[in-house]
């Protein structure tokens, strides 16, 4: 009888050891298949934008202030030595950071519209109601 109670005590201890320790780790299969199915949802799961870094669009806004004060000096100065070729490099850099802004800021795409004051005007207007200045 006494040996029944020794076999009780250690089935008990058992169970107790059992609830207490760490689950062992899954089988082979339950890996592979945990593996591929982690995968898929990755390649089904659209992937998050990541929010745009504050200081990106700092840097941004004082370039674009940057060129429109040179674009501005170079109007309104008459006699500059190459001034037309300057202020279409000027303008160029300007459209080219306009549009890294707008894709920045999330403002809806005009399409491959040429290059003019009208697109330039829409997108600093898209800018400034979205609460950017410069």
């Amino acid at each position: 009888m006494a040996w029944l109670a020794v076999v009780v005590l250690f089935l008990t201890l058992c169970v107790l050891l059992s609830l207490l320790l760490p689950k062992p780790p899954p089988s082979r299969w339950r890996r592979r298949l945990q593996r591929r199915t982690d995968r898929l949802v990755r390649r089904l799961r659209p992937r998050a934008q990541p929010e745009p870094d504050p200081f990106d669009t700092l840097r941004l806004q004082t370039r674009l202030g940057h060129l429109s004060s040179k674009i501005r000096r170079i109007e309104s100065t008459p006699h500059v030595y190459a001034r037309a070729h300057k202020l279409m490099a000027l303008e160029a850099a300007y459209d080219d950071l306009l549009d890294e802004a707008c894709r920045l800021a999330g403002c809806p795409d005009p399409g491959e519209q040429q290059r003019s004051e009208a697109k330039r005007w829409q997108e600093e207007q898209e800018l400034a109601a979205r609460g950017w200045s410069w």
